[in-house]
């Protein structure tokens, strides 16, 4: 059987930012905020290649030098000097590669700035120096004594807000237009199944947290993404599943739990119906 991978909890309000960043870096943390300068994978020791990790705040990174490939939610994503890229709180992590070069500046909300899903977008030069002048006066307003925690919480939610707008305008650019009602009511779903999906998986239950009709809820999302609410509720299961799978800790029985299902016998047949493959054989598998 191969190895299975650990999946580890990482928080910025239990780690020394020091053994994570390195030496070199520059680093601002306080209860409300963390950002590291110049910071990078390789220079300190967190993010071990094929180590999943749950990182639990929010997170925006803009990469300044090098290259890595990264999995996200389990999915793929390739990351380069001009990346830039916002992620949500409960993310499930895993560096596959990194260049000894790879240097970013980190940033990590422990406020509630409000972040619906993953942004990752590969800027052109005018972006990046827009996006790195707001970086760096972020830095300098934090270090203001006594904290200006109000203007703090102002210039993360623009500069957040500012990267989803590039991407939007990126979108517009290549032909797709700017998100609907729909489109919004979408992004807004996803997040719910994303917090919820762990013990939640019926249609009413959404529909309610998003003041709509079951049945209006299903006519949107298959008009806004052309597959089902249960689709959507479905992948985010199976993902947390796998995640849950590839730890040394969690039995099989132990997941159904955990996912809240009756019995374990009902968890195995969901999982094959997704997968086709039982949760032994996931595990199992290279």
């Amino acid at each position: 059987m191969a190895k299975k991978e650990s999946l580890e909890y990482f928080s910025v309000a239990t780690t020394n930012l020091n053994d994570v960043a390195g030496d070199q870096s520059h680093i601002f943390n306080n209860e409300y905020f963390s950002m590291v300068i110049n910071g990078g994978p390789m220079k300190g020791k967190f993010l071990r290649p094929k180590q999943i990790y749950n990182v639990m705040e929010g997170r925006i990174l803009l990469m300044l030098e090098g290259e890595a490939d990264i999995s996200l939610n389990l999915e793929d994503y390739h990351i380069k000097k001009g990346t830039v890229a916002v992620t949500p709180p409960d993310t499930i992590l895993e560096l596959k590669h990194c260049s000894e070069d790879a240097d970013v500046i980190g940033i990590v909300f422990k406020e509630d700035i409000h972040v619906g899903e993953t942004v990752i977008i590969n800027t052109d030069a005018t972006q990046w120096k827009e996006l790195l002048r707001m970086a760096y006066l972020l830095w300098d307003v934090a270090h203001h004594s006594p904290f200006r925690l109000e203007t703090v919480r102002s210039l993360l939610t623009a500069l957040a807000c500012n990267i989803v707008s590039i991407k939007n305008e990126m979108n517009t650019s290549d032909g797709i237009p700017i998100p609907s009602r729909q489109q919004q009511l979408f992004q807004s779903f996803k997040t719910l199944v994303n917090q919820h999906c762990e013990h939640e998986r019926s249609i009413p239950f959404y529909a309610d947290l998003l003041h709509i009709t079951p049945h209006h809820l299903s006519t949107v999302i298959k008009q806004a993404s052309g597959q089902s609410v249960m689709y959507w509720v479905n992948r985010a299961v199976i993902l947390r599943a796998k995640v849950l799978l590839k730890t040394n800790s969690m039995m099989t029985y132990e997941v159904a739990e955990h996912l809240n299902f009756i019995s374990s016998s009902a968890f195995n047949n969901y999982f094959k119906r997704e997968t086709g493959m039982t949760p032994k054989e996931f595990q199992n598998k290279e």
